[in-house]
């Protein structure tokens, strides 16, 4: 039988008790930071450092722009896929991969997502 009671162990027993008072704006973000916790219980994750982790709100534009170059990068392996082994690859279709994959390289790398202009619709030589 492996459904036994086992009784905790002393040294795991919360006998002490510990009161503070806090006033109006510090009871606010007590509860506003606590969640479903009680006030309690989360002051002692506080104490031990065993917080939850805070998960953010997806960034739906940052997911869209994902979403969007992803697409572009499946177009470009279906193509690359779908061409005959014994075909090289156009200098277009090496300008088209290496430039998605420098904007999604860029995007990833950069604090501002929004910060970088898109290269779409310069493919031809801007020098003329």
């Amino acid at each position: 039988m492996n459904n036994l009671y086992r009784p905790p162990l002393a040294e795991n027993l919360r006998i002490h008790c510990v009161s503070v008072r806090l006033n109006n704006s510090e009871l606010n973000t007590l509860d506003q930071e606590r969640k479903q916790y009680a006030k309690g219980e989360w002051l002692r994750m506080c104490l031990l450092k065993n917080q939850p982790a805070v998960v953010p709100e997806i960034n739906r534009a940052a997911w869209k722009m994902f979403g969007e170059i992803n697409q572009r990068l499946n177009e470009i392996v279906s193509h690359l896929n779908a061409k005959q082994s014994c075909n090289p690859l156009t200098k277009t279709e090496l300008f088209a991969v290496k430039r998605q994959i420098s904007e999604l390289r860029s995007r990833l790398l950069t604090a501002d997502l929004w910060s970088i202009s898109s290269n779409e619709g310069h493919a031809e030589d801007q020098t003329r």
